[in-house]
């Protein structure tokens, strides 16, 4: 939102990743796997692939932007509710002239979940943890329920940012109030094995390139790795990614050569080699029309900002 301090306990919340894409930050504690956050999208373009096993609401307060999660590619707005199930994959890049100022919370479906055989556990929060069953992605104005599911949202945020005494028995029953509102809204989709799989096949060859990137990586090599044919391989990754595959692998080094441009005093041709790139002048090229900028420039610039 307006005037934030990234610096505050909540800052902008952009994910740190393992080699399989999942995210490393944790979301609360053991006792209470909840963290709430406040931030705007001003300080990066975009938010790359990643999961989590925790779901996540956010609301938008104020931009616009473009969200993926897994082969659904939503255009954001203020007002606009973005829902991200356990494990799907997503990424966000905001309008740069119009960023992005958002309020999410991420929290594990453990928080919720009760005995075997009770009801709630059986037929609601066991297929969300599973993956049968997912809540749609996005909810906006004039949406069935929106002005109940915003309002159960700001009070979740805020019940958990103020942590008032007991606050965490009224964070129970909000988020349950939160999916009674969805669920009677119908709100709430079946998937299928072969979303699952395919899903599974994406992630797979996301965390190979991200194992493998230095290295000389063919398309042929990689769809191989998902037992799906190259041709079906290819319009399925670009569907969960919404980028070919050489474009991933491109942009996947770029964003390692911009760590090691900041962090690092490597010659410029040093770093095109170690991020998988076999010509200094392509890299160069490639970077260039990426950031319209040349990597010593971004380098001058990144080192002054500091």
């Amino acid at each position: 939102m307006p005037g934030t301090d990234i610096s505050e306990k909540n800052p902008l919340h952009v994910s740190e990743v393992d080699d399989n894409l999942k995210e490393l930050s944790p979301h609360g504690s053991f006792e209470l796997p909840v963290e709430t956050y406040t931030g705007d999208c001003e300080i990066f373009h975009a938010l790359y692939d990643h999961w989590h096993s925790e779901m996540e609401i956010m609301y938008i307060e104020k931009g616009s932007g473009f969200a993926r999660l897994n082969r659904e590619s939503i255009r954001l707005k203020k007002g606009d509710i973005l829902i991200v199930n356990c494990g799907v994959l997503h990424s966000m890049r905001t309008d740069l002239n119009n960023p992005l100022y958002y309020k999410s919370v991420v929290f594990g479906l453990g928080f919720l979940a009760g005995q075997p055989g009770d009801i709630c556990q059986e037929c609601v929060v066991s297929p969300l943890m599973e993956n049968r069953a997912e809540f749609c992605h996005h909810i906006e104005e004039g949406d069935s329920g929106y002005e109940k599911l915003k309002e159960i949202f700001m009070e979740i945020h805020t019940c958990h940012t103020e942590k008032k005494p007991y606050f965490y028995v009224k964070l129970k029953m909000l988020f349950f109030d939160f999916f009674y509102e969805m669920l009677t809204k119908h709100y709430i989709i079946p998937v299928s094995t072969e979303q699952n799989k395919s899903l599974a096949a994406v992630k797979e060859v996301l965390d190979h390139i991200s194992l493998h990137y230095q290295e000389n990586l063919t398309v042929s090599e990689l769809s191989g790795l998902s037992n799906y044919s190259e041709y079906y391989f290819m319009k399925l990754f670009r569907q969960y990614t919404g980028k070919t595959l050489v474009e991933y692998i491109n942009d996947f080094r770029m964003e390692k050569a911009k760590y090691l441009l900041t962090h690092s005093d490597a010659p410029v041709t040093e770093i095109a080699m170690n991020v998988g790139f076999n010509s200094t002048s392509y890299f160069i090229k490639k970077f260039q029309q990426a950031n319209e900028v040349s990597p010593h420039r971004y380098r001058k610039s990144m080192r002054q900002s500091v």
